[in-house]
């Protein structure tokens, strides 16, 4: 039997937020693709900081095949709560599939920062847009005077990676070099935390979803 279609409604979060926030907590706890894929998430979550996303929809929009995100899910664990939850679908034999419903972290303040969801746009790869989040993280004034080996153990990573990330930026025209370290142009990418709004949190005795009942006294 099939399911009525308007019981199939898309329940994906398909509506872009201007930017999305990033705590400096963070810096340590994810490696730089998922930094990156963590900040594509963050775009689209609602007023209550909660995202309705498939996979498949992840690698959409990060421009990645499935496979690259089959431990998202656990890697997620360590800087916010996924809930599961089950939606129906029309199928054979299964009546349900299980959904997944992130829920982002609320703003640290002051400890955060604001980038537009402009860098999406930015013709890079998933990993040098996540270390570029991370330099973003670190950066005093968008300076940063390290070196690269120094560099490499601040962030955990080898040292010939981080060049080749720097020069990668370079090119793009989001980083230039300085003779003591660098300096981070992100220029319209990274926006004023003023502009940024915490999350809103769920009330029930004030959602127009909650029926209300009135009870008469005998």
């Amino acid at each position: 039997m099939k399911i009525p279609q308007r019981y199939l409604q898309n329940r994906t979060s398909n509506i872009r937020q201007e930017y999305a926030t990033i705590n400096k907590s963070i810096l340590d706890k994810l490696n730089p693709s998922n930094l990156y894929r963590f900040f594509c998430l963050s775009l689209y979550r609602n007023d209550y900081y909660k995202v309705r996303w498939r996979i498949k929809d992840l690698a959409r929009h990060t421009g990645e095949s499935e496979d690259a995100l089959k431990n998202f899910n656990k890697d997620m664990e360590a800087v916010l709560v996924r809930k599961r939850y089950s939606e129906p679908i029309n199928h054979p034999v299964y009546k349900f599939t299980m959904r997944s419903l992130y829920c982002i972290p609320p703003i640290e303040q002051p400890n955060f920062i604001t980038i537009s969801h402009l860098f999406m746009k930015v013709n890079l790869s998933v990993k040098v847009k996540g270390y570029y989040i991370k330099l973003l993280l670190i950066a005093d004034n968008n300076k940063i005077i390290l070196s690269s080996k120094k560099l490499a153990d601040k962030l955990g990573m080898g040292k010939k990676n981080i060049e080749s990330y720097n020069l990668d930026l370079y090119n793009a025209g989001l980083l230039k070099f300085l003779s003591n370290g660098f300096e981070l142009t992100p220029k319209e990418l990274l926006l004023s935390n003023d502009i940024a709004k915490q999350r809103k949190e769920w009330n029930p005795i004030n959602s127009k979803n909650v029926v209300k009942l009135a009870f008469k006294s005998k």
